[in-house]
């Protein structure tokens, strides 16, 4: 029809001359690439067509101008920092030593560290086999630094560094002959240096931390240190007394501990003698008697200390710690055993304003348990009245003080009051609690030059205290395992520093 369109399906000439279907719009378009014709099997073996048959090998090396060699260093030493334990007991001196400002052989002692934590972590042995390497070179040149002349001594407090460095090296192999050398190196320059030496940063803040594993290494063998004396706690800061950290402070009573140690194992092998093993009365019973008595009030005097330092803590940095009650999301399971507590009081989670005011806080309370575990051990019936009688003398002492204000005037709240607390799950559960807010906030570590020195030491013996509790155990253990670096910390039994061996019922339990 004229002016009307043709509806008949269109149809290609081709199709309709060759007598076809045409499937015209409705067939789908392929595409075929043929570039290349086929070869016949008789041209494949003419030389010219020998170097296009063979394949060619495809090489996945990067080329030189993309390798990361040049970077290796710094993501090693980035890896290391990522370390908050390290990086937070190693605050100013260990930067220092990264940038060379400590001598060649701190840098040489880092690169070992930092190779070898980077190898170990991620499984490259390369940088494993070079962090071994260069680690047997620094243990060359200490030796022969150790070997030189006194009258260089001085001169060498650098080596405090070095030394630290390389124990972190022997940590992570575990290497306990390591470990032991370099703990009597750390002695020996310290003593040959004395304390006028690390008076100047960064070498004072090497100096705590190596007074903090001295300390510990005390606490194991239960033996007197040097450190104790007042002079290595007041003249490294003698040029500058405001500057002494709360840390400082805290230390310079745990250091008074190995030496009660000490003495309270020379008063248990009074009443024996060594060649029979037959009890037998060496010294008179009066004598005993007196040393013990001695150690109480040696005891009595630090826990006087404890809490005054306590109250000026409070008054200083108490305005920087809060608490906040924990809501519980609903059809929600509890992610550790903290958020099932009943007790209102552990429910509510503590906030602090920095982690170093954590870490204070961690440390008074291992201190405590040290002093109130040794108390209830010697004198059970009278330990009640002994903890109440320092905390009236502190409160006192502090209130005398021109700088505080009046005792109403001071809340402790939301953590415990000097004095208030008799067993050592006291201090051992606000342990716990401090470090709930710690795991949650281990990015602060070392910042704004804070150090910690004992990181994770006050856990432990909290671990020790509340050993028989399993809900507290896995309270202790999810907090821990938030983070890879603290991961298993305590888990497999056995006691920081010997400090479950010292704990009786009475200390645990004082009501019953």
């Amino acid at each position: 029809m004229v002016g009307v369109a043709d509806e008949a399906k269109p149809q290609c000439y081709r199709c309709i001359k060759a007598g076809f279907e045409c499937l015209g719009y409705q067939r789908a378009t392929q595409w075929r690439h043929t570039s290349l014709a086929p070869v016949t099997a008789s041209r494949l073996h003419v030389p010219e067509f020998v170097d296009i048959v063979q394949p060619v090998p495809v090489s996945f090396v990067p080329p030189p101008e993309l390798s990361l060699d040049a970077f290796e260093r710094d993501m090693c030493t980035a890896h290391m920092f990522g370390n908050f334990v390290w990086r937070s007991y190693g605050t100013l001196w260990l930067n220092h030593a990264c940038e060379g400002k400590l001598g060649n052989l701190s840098l040489d002692a880092v690169t070992a560290l930092s190779q070898l934590s980077f190898g170990l972590n991620n499984r490259v042995q390369e940088l494993q086999l070079k962090g071994a390497a260069q680690y047997g070179r620094c243990l060359r040149i200490l030796a022969e630094e150790l070997r030189r002349d006194k009258a260089t001594a001085y001169d060498n407090r650098r080596l405090v560094v070095p030394i630290l460095v390389l124990m972190m090296v022997s940590a992570i192999q575990t290497d306990r002959t390591g470990a032991v050398f370099h703990l009597n190196a750390i002695e020996k320059v310290l003593m040959l240096c004395g304390p006028r030496a690390f008076q100047q940063q960064p070498l004072r803040n090497a100096f705590e931390a190596a007074r903090a594993t001295l300390l510990i290494a005390s606490l194991f063998s239960r033996r007197r240190i040097f450190l104790e004396d007042p002079c290595w706690q007041d003249i490294p800061y003698a040029l500058d007394p405001y500057a002494k950290p709360q840390q400082s402070r805290l230390l310079d009573v745990l250091v008074a501990i190995p030496g009660l140690l000490e003495e309270n194992a020379r008063i248990d092998g009074m009443s024996y003698c060594p060649e029979d093993e037959s009890p037998v009365p060496s010294l008179a019973p009066d004598k005993r008697l007196l040393c013990r008595e001695n150690l109480c009030e040696s005891i009595i005097v630090l826990l006087e200390k404890v809490f005054r330092w306590r109250w000026h803590w409070q008054r200083d940095y108490g305005q920087y710690v809060s608490a906040e009650e924990y809501k519980r999301q609903l059809n929600t399971p509890p992610a550790t055993d903290f958020e099932s507590i009943d007790t209102p009081k552990e429910l509510r989670r503590l906030r602090f304003d920095r982690s170093v005011h954590a870490n204070d806080i961690m440390l008074y309370n291992s201190a405590l348990m040290w002093l109130m575990t040794l108390l209830w051990k010697l004198k059970p019936l009278q330990t009640r009245s002994i903890i109440q009688g320092c905390a009236r003398h502190a409160a006192t002492s502090s209130a005398l003080s021109p700088q505080s204000p009046a005792l109403s005037h001071i809340s402790f709240d939301p953590l415990s009051q000097p004095g208030s607390a008799f067993s050592i799950r006291d201090p051992a559960l606000e342990i716990c609690r401090v470090f709930d807010w710690q795991c949650r906030h281990h990015d602060q570590c070392g910042a704004l030059d804070d150090q910690a020195c004992l990181y994770l030491f006050p856990l432990g013996m909290a671990r020790s205290v509340l050993d028989a509790e399993p809900h507290y155990q896995k309270w202790i253990d999810d907090m821990l395992d938030l983070s890879p670096i603290t991961a298993g910390y305590g888990r497999h039994g056995g006691s920081i520093v010997g400090f479950s061996s010292y704990i009786t019922g009475c200390a645990l339990y004082p009501d019953v």
